[in-house]
Parts: structure tokens; C-alpha cells; sequence
């Protein structure tokens, strides 16, 4: 009964065609190379279990190339510590160039997990967003480097259909949800890097004039989300 129930947070971004991701060109990226260096980690290192609670059976995993500490397996923001590479990134000499050429500060920088036949619950995260103009928060970009076209990652009412060996933005601030229908373990390499006047230069001119009315119904968004689990009509 409750998948019947209309979920605010999708119906009200579609009413108002509000765009919640973009792709981010002028990056030169060699997907092979990235792939290598990803699978040359895995020789020797496993997934460890997102520190969020959007998923709480396993299946959603993270390994870290900059981290807080340092630490490849420490996943969540401490403010205690600083953001600093993990000894993974050395091995990744590729993507640590890469990272060199988005513009803005590092923040932490994951290759991320979905596994065969999970998912993600709907969930959100506050600060990753431009929209606010605030140069202290993140955009939170991601590359896919290994998915299917059964992988769904929605974001409201957008199905993000994102291509391997691209750099996407998506705002996060906005409830999104996983789910890998496919046999094959989702990668995305996941860079969260500080807003800057030459990052925001890279996104689409159309993305940008859309902030006004993102900013309008974000809340609503994420109020009808929290609401919605508080009374158990989604998971999580």
C-alpha cells in the first residue's frame, strides 16, 4: 500500500522540470586508466561498509584515495581531523593527476560500491551543493567507472543514467536512491571538492539559472523525505 502513496519529493521537482544533475566537460578523462588503477587496488583491498544509514544490510562500500586521517577505511567526515591522502592514492597516479585538474580543494575522494541486487534508501546530504553559492561546502562529483543500464541512481524524479568514463555533477541535497538490479558490482570514483569560481565555470549555463528555483523547493523535499520515514512509508 505505502509504494502507492505520492512521494513529494518526486512529484513536486517533475511539476516544476527542475534539473538535478548535469555532465561536467572540458575534463580530459582516460576511463581505461582509471579502471587499472582501481583494479590494481583491489589486488590487495576490500570494500568496507558505508558509514551512512542509508543502507544497513551491506552492500554499500567505500574505499578511500583522500580521506579524514588518512585512513583508506575511515569513510565519514570527522571535524577532528584533516583531510589528507590515504597511502591508496599513491598507487593512482593517474587520478591523482586528474583530481589536480578539477578545480577546487579535495575533499574526500572514494571509489564507491553498489552491490548485485541492493539498494541505497532514499536519503540525503545537505551540504553537498552549489546552489547555495557557499565556498565552504562541496560539489560532489561522480565518475562511473564500472555500471549497467540496470543500475538505477535517482535523484527525485530524475533517472540519472549516467555513462561510464564522464564526470557528472548531481546535487545531493536532494533525496536520491540506489538500486543495482544488475549482476555487477556498481563503481563510481566519487570526488568531493570545494565550490570555486573556476569549478562553477565548467557547469552547463542552463544548470546554474535553475538554482533559483531549486533553492524554493529543496526543504520541502527533504522535510516530506524525513516525514515519510518517520512514519515508515519508505525504508530506511
Amino acid at each position: 500500500m505505502k509504494n502507492f502513496i505520492p512521494r513529494p519529493w518526486i512529484l513536486i521537482p517533475k511539476i516544476f522540470g527542475v534539473n538535478l544533475h548535469c555532465e561536467i566537460k572540458g575534463i580530459e578523462i582516460e576511463l581505461n586508466k582509471i579502471k587499472d588503477e582501481y583494479l590494481n587496488i583491489l589486488k590487495n583491498e576490500n570494500f568496507k561498509d558505508h558509514s551512512g544509514g542509508a543502507f544497513l544490510g551491506g552492500g554499500w562500500g567505500a574505499i578511500g584515495l583522500k580521506t579524514y586521517g588518512g585512513d583508506p577505511y575511515i569513510d565519514y567526515v570527522d571535524d577532528k581531523s584533516k583531510i589528507a591522502p590515504t597511502r591508496l592514492l599513491g598507487q593512482c597516479k593517474y587520478i591523482n593527476d586528474l583530481l589536480n585538474r578539477i578545480p577546487g580543494e579535495k575533499d574526500r575522494v572514494r571509489f564507491m560500491e553498489v552491490k548485485p541486487s541492493t539498494k541505497v534508501f532514499w536519503h540525503y546530504d545537505n551540504n553537498e551543493t552549489i546552489d547555495d553559492l557557499d565556498y565552504n561546502k562541496n560539489a560532489r562529483l561522480h565518475l562511473p567507472v564500472i555500471t549497467s543500464d540496470e543500475v538505477k541512481l535517482f535523484l527525485c524524479h530524475q533517472d540519472t543514467k549516467w555513462t561510464e568514463g564522464k564526470l557528472y555533477y548531481g546535487d545531493f541535497s536532494f533525496p536520491h536512491s540506489i538500486i543495482n538490479n544488475s549482476k555487477i558490482n556498481r563503481i563510481h570514483l566519487i570526488i568531493d571538492t570545494k565550490i570555486n569560481d573556476d569549478l562553477l565555470n565548467l557547469f552547463p549555463k542552463e544548470f546554474l539559472q535553475g538554482i533559483y528555483i531549486r533553492k524554493k523547493i529543496k526543504k520541502i523535499c527533504q522535510r516530506s523525505c524525513n516525514l515519510f520515514r518517520k512514519l515508515k512509508l519508505i525504508d530506511g
